[in-house]
């Protein structure tokens, strides 16, 4: 029994062996490498344009392709910023990616029903360019000419829109500037 225990060992630890000097630096994806950046917004005090400003209960989800709504991306939170995934499908080809942006979430759960939600839809237009970054990570995409409108509505609570960089190639600093 001994004797067959100290076999498997064996054969465990040199097929481990084996595995390790068989990767290379290259074959794993660090977590510091840089890959497909997401969409950065801050929001800002229309009021006072240089403050940054949380939107009250915010939930945010996307709208496919046929009008339906996906999941939440964000669900009722207080923040004054947010980061979300943009679409990209062939190089070259411009992409849109809409979301709702709904303010003061109605959870319907909560005893005080005295604010009612107020949705905005923002509708993001961009180029995907394809970077290669290693043979492990693969392919990361850039965001060129990056346009952004609000649906109008009749109560919109977005101001403003200022689009602070329109290629979105890292996630280091805000891409867009929404006031309200």
């Amino acid at each position: 029994m001994k004797r067959i225990s100290l076999i498997l060992i064996f054969i465990s630890t040199f097929a481990l062996a084996l595995i390790s000097i068989g990767c290379e630096r290259d074959d794993i994806c660090a977590e510091t490498t840089a890959t497909t950046p997401h969409l950065i917004i801050r929001f800002y005090d229309n009021s006072n344009p240089d403050e940054t400003k949380n939107v009250r209960r915010l939930s945010v989800r996307g709208i496919n392709d046929d009008g339906t709504e996906r999941e939440d991306i964000i669900f009722n939170t207080d923040s004054d910023s947010i980061v979300l995934p943009l679409r990209f499908q062939d190089e070259g080809v411009p992409v849109v990616s809409k979301f709702i942006l709904e303010k003061d979430t109605d959870l319907r759960l909560d005893e005080d029903t005295s604010t009612n939600s107020n949705i905005d839809i923002i509708e993001i237009t961009t180029t995907p360019k394809f970077e290669y970054v290693s043979r492990a990570c693969g392919y990361k995409s850039i965001f060129e000419s990056t346009s952004l409108i609000s649906e109008v509505d009749t109560n919109n609570w977005i101001s403003s829109i200022t689009i602070i960089n329109t290629t979105i190639e890292n996630e280091n600093e805000a891409h867009i500037n929404i006031f309200h």
